[in-house]
Order: structure tokens, then sequence, then C-alpha cells
């Protein structure tokens, strides 16, 4: 059985990218109550338990004393340059930051991206390398500790309600012409520093 497992791609990333994931919920604990409420991830969980089970194996092996090593073995051996952290779960602990960030400044010509509520945490922002780029979730139990010098991301319902300094996600604009991008492929509107995003509720 394997130790871990990453995926490639889905219906908006490029299938050049890596996906590394983790059990929803259970990894958040930034998340609030609307945020559970309605969590597609938590959804695909319950329709697909090799999901499950397949996010519960990463989540064991992340607090393994090999997981930096391993990680870096298995990366290091792979084409892909964009490495997308929990399009399910979160950083649960920041020990489990920490390694992904040893893990980022061991593979410099790689980018991690991710989206996260855990901000909250003591010293967050402590240490975190070029090459993993944090964009913040507004949408949490901590509104608050939300810095706004660095990226962010919130859903919208409607085009209007974009603040003058944000940006409408440019592959669900597409969509909605008709058209298709390919995230991190033809867009990496993401990966730019201190970027401030929104997405429109669907």
């Amino acid at each position: 059985m394997k130790e871990f497992t990453f995926s490639k791609g889905n219906r908006k990333l490029s299938n050049n990218v890596l996906i590394w994931n983790l059990p929803a919920v259970k990894t958040c604990p930034g998340s609030s109550t609307y945020c559970r409420r309605i969590c597609y991830a938590l959804k695909a969980e319950r329709c697909y338990p090799s999901a499950r089970k397949s996010r519960l194996r990463n989540f064991e092996f992340s607090k393994s004393e090999q997981f930096v090593e391993k990680i870096v073995q298995f990366l290091r051996k792979r084409k892909e340059t964009i490495i997308r952290l929990h399009e399910s779960g979160d950083f649960y602990n920041k020990e489990y930051l920490n390694k992904w960030c040893e893990i980022a400044r061991q593979l410099p010509d790689k980018i991690f991206y991710a989206y996260t509520k855990s901000y909250f945490f003591d010293n967050f922002w402590d240490n975190i390398p070029d090459n993993l780029r944090i964009i913040q979730s507004v949408e949490s139990r901590f509104p608050e500790k939300v810095n706004w010098e660095k990226s962010t991301a919130r859903v919208i319902e409607k085009p209007s309600e974009r603040k003058s300094f944000e940006f409408i996600c440019p592959e669900q604009l597409a969509k909605k012409k008709g058209k298709k991008i390919e995230c991190m492929k033809e867009c990496q509107l993401c990966l730019r520093k201190n970027i401030h995003v929104c997405f429109l509720r669907h």
C-alpha cells in the first residue's frame, strides 16, 4: 500500500499540477460553521470512500518523521513544477505547516500554493519561503486575523461586490462567457504575491 498519494488536476486545474489532500473538516481548525456545512470536499469523501481513505493515509503519514524526506524525494523526481496543497484539508497545526516550509525550501525550483484558514496560528508567517504562496481564505472562524498586506481570497455573490483592489477569478469569468481557462496553465493569478482574489459563489 502507498504511504501517501498525490492526485493530478481537477475540473479547474491543469493536469500539470500535483495536488496534496487531507481529510476535510478534520484538518481544518480555522473553518467556520458555514464553511463546514457547505464543504464540497466533505461531500466528495461521502460519495467516494476511496478519496477519504487516501486523504486519511496522507494525514497519518504527514505526522511521521519521514514526511519531509520522502515527500522531497518524490517531488524531486517529478516533472510537475506546481503543487497545490489542500484542495481538501488545511494546515492543521504549526508543526505541519513548518514541514511544508522545509519541503519548499529544499525544492526551490517548484512552486507550492495553498488557500488557508489557519492564519490564526501564532507566528503563522514566520519563515515561510518565497516559493510557498499562501492565500488567506477570509471566510473563517477568525476573520480579524487576516493580514490584508498578504494574499487573500473571498467568495462574493456578484461581480459588483468586488473591491477596487480585488480581482475576480478569470476562470469563472471565462466560464460565464462560455469559454474555458485552465488554472495554472493559462492563468496563474493565484501565484502572484500579495494578490486579492474573489470567487463567485456557485
